[in-house]
């Protein structure tokens, strides 16, 4: 019942947000603004082979909503918004950012992890599911261990902006927190995090490269040592097509919490190509493959191809195929213990 409640609030809150749009497609008051996203899907997965066998599955139902607010009072800017994953509703971000003029800013609060290629926010992504397919695994004290792309975490960050070229730096709270997925783990007397950044955008070339490291201690950490995360992306648009390459490293020292020592690598790599055919249709194809050796070794390849149509401005509907392969301890995976996946979904998303 709890969970069909929580799905009725994050409709409520799409319905507010679609209200909000429609009565205001700019900004609320001159200072306060409003933005955010609903998005439902249609799908079918069939998973071959594995401990699992074959099955198949369809579904229908809210993808995600999130509905945030942003009041700008130079030279300070804050936001505020609601995120609700079909399962909960969370408090996604809520930061404020003073801007010290000359390119520099600083930014306190809940924030976006820099890591990552692929954008969090739906309406900003080219498919409908993620290319990563490295998990979280759960221990046997039911600890989880956080998957590759960490979302969310608290802290402060600067940045520093210069000609085409962008460079930051975060401390955090931590960089991931297994039992939240849109936060922090919300202390430092457990360890920290601390990202750096690089960005470059002259409009055709953009070029993000980020470098992570969590430090953990003390008995009631899920890892007990550290952790390092090393991202690098570059994107190219040649006219109306665009190409994205994405390759990323994570590191992680002995976890020994109870007894499990699950010392080891993880890569993940992405390649993207996206055709704008008019100006309401496009057509995106991608290649995935990654591989932990991490308590378990695993890979995963996976070729995606997702047309996208905007029917009007605020509301464009995606749809995608798929196909994954997995090998190994597929528990280490999102596959769990699927041999293979073939995905067909449709996906309508409104923002504003």
């Amino acid at each position: 019942m709890k969970k069909h409640t929580l799905k009725i609030t994050g409709l409520l809150i799409a319905i507010a947000a679609s209200a909000l749009a429609a009565r205001a497609d700019v900004a609320i008051t001159p200072n306060l603004s409003t933005y955010g996203y609903a998005a439902g899907f249609f799908e079918y997965n069939k998973n071959g082979g594995g401990a699992t066998g074959d099955n198949s599955v369809t579904s229908a139902d809210l993808r995600a909503a999130k509905i945030g607010f942003a009041l700008t009072a130079d030279p300070l800017t804050a936001k505020v918004s609601l995120y609700d994953d079909g399962d909960k509703i969370y408090l996604l971000e809520a930061n404020g950012t003073y801007d010290l003029l000359q390119g520099m800013s600083v930014t306190a609060g809940r924030f976006q992890s820099w890591l990552g290629y692929e954008p969090f926010d739906i309406p900003n992504g080219n498919f409908i599911t993620n290319g990563n397919e490295i998990a979280g695994t759960t221990l046997a004290n039911g600890k989880i261990i956080p998957g590759l792309i960490p979302n969310f975490h608290e802290g402060i960050h600067v940045d520093y902006a210069t000609g085409k070229s962008t460079f930051g730096a975060a401390l955090v709270d931590s960089i991931y927190n297994g039992t939240h997925p849109y936060s922090g783990d919300g202390a430092l007397s457990d360890g920290y995090g601390i990202e750096a950044h690089y960005g470059y955008n002259d409009g055709a070339l953009s070029i993000g490269a980020t470098f992570a490291y969590q430090n953990n201690h003390g008995s009631t950490q899920i890892y007990t040592n550290n952790i390092y995360n090393g991202d690098l992306w570059g994107q190219y648009i040649i006219k109306k097509t665009t190409i994205g390459a994405e390759v990323y490293w994570k590191h992680t020292e002995d976890i020994d919490v109870i007894g499990n020592d699950v010392k080891g690598n993880a890569y993940y790599g992405l390649f993207m190509v996206k055709q704008q055919f008019s100006d309401p249709l496009a057509v995106a194809i991608r290649f995935t493959t990654g591989n932990i050796n991490q308590n378990g070794s695993a890979s995963y390849w996976k070729f995606s191809i997702a047309p996208t149509y905007a029917i009007t401005q605020n509301l464009g509907v995606t749809a995608e195929i798929h196909y994954t392969e997995y090998s190994g301890d597929r528990s280490v995976l999102a596959a769990g213990g699927k041999g293979s996946n073939t995905y067909a979904g449709i996906q309508a998303c409104f923002k504003f």
